[in-house]
């Protein structure tokens, strides 16, 4: 039944998508009202009804289908840098473990867990997931009394569609369910969370994002429509094997065993395992999980030739391993 609700909700969205791409993504001002704009994002709130009344302009349902109802609407559009599959990669988590170390990047919820697994990833189909999830949300000032957390139980989905030109098209969604077994605890308020988002190339080296989502936190709905076009750049960096050398610096060959390199700041890098000085070490907060599935972060250093590799990587290839098994985010 989940698996049903699941493809209804995302082909229904899925076909009103596809129909306002074709119509040039073009934001409806009759509509919509533009509220501000910060850097390359702009937002829009919904028009009442009553401004609709008057409008002098003509209608069109082609970005209005999605949201749906009277519940109060704002409209998102601007730019982001990417690429689909780096983008698909980061939405997927299908298990506890990765929800909780990529959450310890994105802050995007407090605590959460995988409660149940409908469909998972493959090598062959990495991005395609069906679960459902417990998460929590932690608000400001929560801890005076003056508001209380939330929390979800959402069936959550994510995969690859086309377009009937066969353009590939990634979509995400959460859609917030009832769950009689898994009450609210204490303190806690359960809202519900619709999400449905769709993703695809725009241009040579970018990404067009657009998201439905609504809220409800105790009886207020608000609803948010997302369209982005990402740039992202393209990398053409080879990483060219070498022998590791402890004694020189890799990056800028300055010997490690004499001077102040030797008393200050050298490491090596945790890849390649070649020497570092200070000023050539790259430090970055990795997070890792102990066996008890405790959350760690440690600052790792690596050289520049391998976090420029490491970028250029296929985020694909990465999605594979880790479907297929590989959990390079344990610590032992």
């Amino acid at each position: 039944m989940l698996l049903e609700i699941e493809n209804d909700l995302v082909e229904d969205t899925f076909r009103k998508y596809e129909a306002y791409v074709m119509s040039n993504s073009q934001v409806n001002l009759a509509r919509w009202k533009h509220v501000k704009s910060k850097d390359n994002l702009h937002i829009y709130a919904k028009k009442t009804t009553k401004a609709l009344r008057y409008s002098p302009q003509c209608c069109q349902p082609t970005i209005d289908e999605c949201a749906g109802g009277v519940k109060p609407v704002v409209l998102s559009v601007g730019t982001l840098k990417g690429q689909l599959d780096d983008l698909m990669f980061g939405t997927v988590n299908p298990t506890t473990d990765i929800m909780h170390i990529k959450a310890s990047y994105v802050r995007d919820y407090s605590d959460g867990a995988v409660l149940a697994t409908l469909v998972s990833p493959t090598a062959s189909e990495p991005f395609r997931s069906v679960t459902v999830k417990w998460f929590q949300i932690d608000l400001p000032l929560s801890r005076t009394g003056l508001l209380h957390d939330r929390d979800f139980i959402c069936l959550e989905a994510s995969g690859i569609l086309h377009f009937a030109n066969g353009e590939r098209v990634g979509y995400m969604m959460l859609h917030s369910i009832e769950s009689p077994k898994t009450q609210p605890l204490p303190n806690i308020i359960r809202a519900k969370h619709n999400c449905t988002g769709f993703f695809r190339v725009g241009g040579a080296t970018g990404v067009c994002q657009r998201a439905t989502v609504g809220y409800e936190l105790r009886g207020v709905w608000t609803h948010e429509e997302v369209d982005v076009d990402a740039a992202a750049p393209t990398s053409g960096g080879q990483h060219t094997a070498r022998t590791p050398h402890q004694n020189f610096c890799v990056t800028c060959n300055r010997d490690l065993q004499s001077g102040r390199a030797k008393r200050f700041g050298k490491a090596s890098c945790k890849l390649c395992l070649g020497g570092l000085c200070f000023g050539c070490k790259v430090v970055k907060s990795i997070s890792f999980l102990s066996p008890d599935s405790k959350l760690l972060r440690h600052k790792i250093a690596f050289c520049m030739t391998c976090v420029n590799y490491s970028n250029c990587m296929s985020a694909m290839d990465a999605a594979s391993d880790q479907a297929a098994g590989f959990q390079a985010y344990n610590a032992f």
